[in-house]
């Protein structure tokens, strides 16, 4: 199967590297090669650097923060995995598309990111960038069905088990290369997700055809769900490695293939997000469990594509992002034992740091996240920045370092903080306000200090009809980062400001004020 895997990997990003559009050395010398890293439900507590009472060794990470500048406000665009990776690829809200405010992708649904849409692949690639993605995608496929009439129930059933429909062999209608990506090697979603195997430049690596009955026989084990179509060779095991080799891979042969033209890589990681399964030579490496073992895992294949850059002698022009896409799943109580190797305890260990919830909430560790920008050729080591950003900045901040104008079609809900990186302004928000999103479609708003929950609409619609009652919490963050203490009643026109803030976001289909 590694021979498959590899001669895959090797003719087509051969190909398509050498299909790119040239950019002046010049140009290229002025600019970075650029590294966005997102794990997958990482707290803001598991880093060493930022929580010194972190169970969980994190070297790597904690060297590479302090080389870095450390933003202690950033936020997911989203409380859960689609919404968050949503943001990050368009600069907007995932509660502008079709899936509306709390919607989530079906295993097999087609593609979110709508026609024409621009992502920040694409402006990469248009700025003349080599363009790769390792890892998990989640933002959807349109595979090739044998029966379109089941093509709008793919859409929508989170729980499609007509694999025979689904034509794997072939290549998929719309994937990811097609959102500017010149090179992918990924899963569909979730390391658990339907289909379980590797999806390379929008084909099936290897077509699944193992059920998960099947797949226990033949391995022993398998972490993922009852209801799997499952690869031969797809392990949880071999998955973290695997990914981590395809990464260092593209940044090589990137650097070798063009080496005076840059290079963007997408690596969504998909740990420590369940099946929590650390391989061998991690168990037993933090005090929390199974779950920081699986971190020290990250830690440690983070460290191995920073290295390669050292390695190869780029890593003081390239600038590297690390965060994560939310919060962490609630472990404290216990999980089931199904989706992990061993312990499901984390004794102690507090996942979200100083903040209060988890995933999906509208708490500051649903959405509260590690964000560490390095840039050795531009941007101060060891800082800090309080200034308050979400995920949709990531792509406006790009466009700046590139001297690109955006259109009001792109980023609607993002704005540049590119001034913080390089320490010319660092205000306490490039926003009026940002929005958080519950997975239930509850919706919060963000001011500066103050954070206002507004229970009651949970769509975009409901929050504009004023005959759907709303119940207020307001919390004061500079104060109370735990959010134990709610001041609406204190604050009453606050809370009519904020509310009509919202309002007026989703009105204007925008949020850039």
């Amino acid at each position: 199967m590694r021979s498959l895997f590899t001669t895959l990997v090797c003719s087509f990003m051969l190909l398509l590297l050498s299909a790119l559009p040239a950019v002046s050395a010049a140009d290229q010398s002025a600019r970075p090669n650029v590294i966005v890293i997102l794990a997958d439900d990482m707290g803001y507590g598991d880093l060493t650097a930022l929580n010194r009472q972190s169970r969980i060794p994190t070297p790597n990470l904690d060297q590479f923060a302090r080389q870095s500048l450390v933003f202690t406000d950033a936020h997911a665009a989203g409380s859960y995995c689609v919404p968050s990776r949503y943001g990050l690829l368009t600069g907007r809200y995932m509660w502008r598309t079709r899936l509306g405010s709390g919607g989530n992708l079906a295993n097999f649904a087609g593609t979110l990111i709508e026609p024409g849409r621009r992502t920040i692949a694409n402006l990469m690639q248009d700025a003349g960038y080599q363009t790769g993605l390792v890892g998990k995608w989640h933002q959807g496929i349109d595979w090739k069905l044998r029966d379109e009439s089941e093509r709008e129930q793919i859409r929508v059933d989170p729980n499609y088990q007509n694999f025979k429909n689904i034509d794997f062999a072939s290549q998929v209608l719309k994937g990811i290369n097609d959102y500017g990506f010149a090179y992918s090697f990924a899963t569909a979603g979730s390391a658990e997700m339907n289909p379980s195997t590797f999806i390379v430049n929008n084909r099936a690596a290897v077509i699944p055809n193992l059920t998960t009955a099947e797949a226990k026989e033949k391995y022993g084990e398998w972490y993922g769900r009852d209801d799997n179509i499952i690869a031969e060779g797809y392990t949880m095991d071999r998955l973290v490695p695997i990914l981590s080799n395809k990464a260092c891979e593209f940044v090589e042969t990137a650097v070798r293939a063009k080496p005076d033209q840059r290079f963007f890589l997408y690596y969504a990681m998909t740990t420590p997000h369940n099946p929590i399964v650390p391989n061998e030579e991690f168990v037993g490496k933090s005090q929390a469990g199974t779950y920081g073992d699986f971190v020290v895992e990250l830690d440690f294949h983070v460290g191995r594509l920073l290295q390669k850059l050292k390695d190869l002698g780029i890593a003081d022009n390239t600038l590297v992002f690390f965060t994560s896409d939310n919060g962490p799943v609630d472990r404290t109580r216990g999980y089931p034992q199904r989706w992990v190797r061993g312990d499901t305890q984390i004794y102690g260990h507090d996942s979200t740091g100083p903040c209060s919830g988890w995933k999906g909430g509208l708490e500051e560790g649903g959405h509260r996240v590690p964000f560490i920008v390095r840039w050795p050729a531009k941007i101060k080591p060891g800082e800090a920045c309080a200034t308050t950003i979400v995920f949709n900045d990531v792509l406006p901040t790009l466009a700046e370092m590139l001297n690109v104008k955006l259109d009001n079609k792109t980023a609607e809900d993002g704005v540049s903080f590119y001034p913080a990186l390089t320490g010319a302004s660092r205000p306490v928000s490039f926003h009026k306000a940002i929005v958080h999103n519950h997975h239930n479609g509850h919706f919060a708003v963000r001011q500066g200090p103050f954070k206002l929950i507004m229970k009651g609409p949970k769509t975009v619609e409901e929050v504009l009809d004023p005959r759907v009652p709303v119940k207020y919490q307001l919390y004061d963050l500079d104060k109370d980062i735990a959010e134990s203490t709610d001041v609406a009643d204190k604050h009453p026109e606050k809370v009519k400001q904020m509310h009509a803030i919202l309002k007026r976001y989703v009105k204007a289909g925008r949020s850039q004020d």
